[in-house]
C-alpha cells in the first residue's frame, strides 16, 4: 500500500493529467503519459487486482504503459513488468492468467508500487 503521500500525489497528478489526456491524448508530454499509465494501472490494480486492468483495458494499454515508461527510463519499472509478463505473456487471455493465479498475481503491483510512484513523482517534478 502507498504511503499518504504518495496516494495522494499519484490520485492528484493523475486527474490532471486524465483531463488533459481527455481533451487531446497526443497533448501529453512523455512524463505527462508515464504519469497517465501508472495512474491507469495502480488505480484499477487498487480497485480490481490486475485482472481488472487486463479486463478493462487489455494488452495493447499494457504494451501502452511499458512503453511509456521506459520512454522516461524510471529504472524501478522493469522488474514489475518482468514479473507481470512471466505471467501473462503465453497466455491466451491476461485476465484469466492473473485471475488462476490468484492473490499472488492480482497483489503483485504492490511489490512494487511505492518505489514506482516515488521514481515516477521525481521524475515528473523534475520535468516542470
Amino acid at each position: 500500500m502507498l504511503p499518504w503521500n504518495l496516494e495522494d500525489w499519484i490520485t492528484d497528478a493523475g486527474a490532471d493529467v486524465l483531463e488533459k489526456h481527455d481533451a487531446d491524448a497526443s497533448s501529453l508530454s512523455a512524463i505527462e503519459n508515464a504519469v497517465y499509465q501508472v495512474w491507469l494501472l495502480d488505480t484499477e490494480a487498487r480497485n480490481g487486482g490486475l485482472s481488472q486492468y487486463f479486463c478493462n483495458h487489455g494488452r495493447q494499454q499494457w504494451a501502452a504503459c511499458q512503453a511509456a515508461i521506459a520512454a522516461v527510463g524510471l529504472t524501478s519499472f522493469p522488474a514489475f513488468a518482468r514479473a507481470l509478463n512471466a505471467i501473462v505473456a503465453g497466455a491466451e487471455d491476461p485476465y484469466a492468467a492473473i485471475r488462476q493465479q490468484g492473490d499472488p498475481a492480482e497483489d503483485l503491483w504492490y511489490g512494487y508500487q511505492s518505489a514506482i510512484v516515488q521514481e515516477l513523482k521525481e521524475a515528473y517534478n523534475s520535468a516542470l
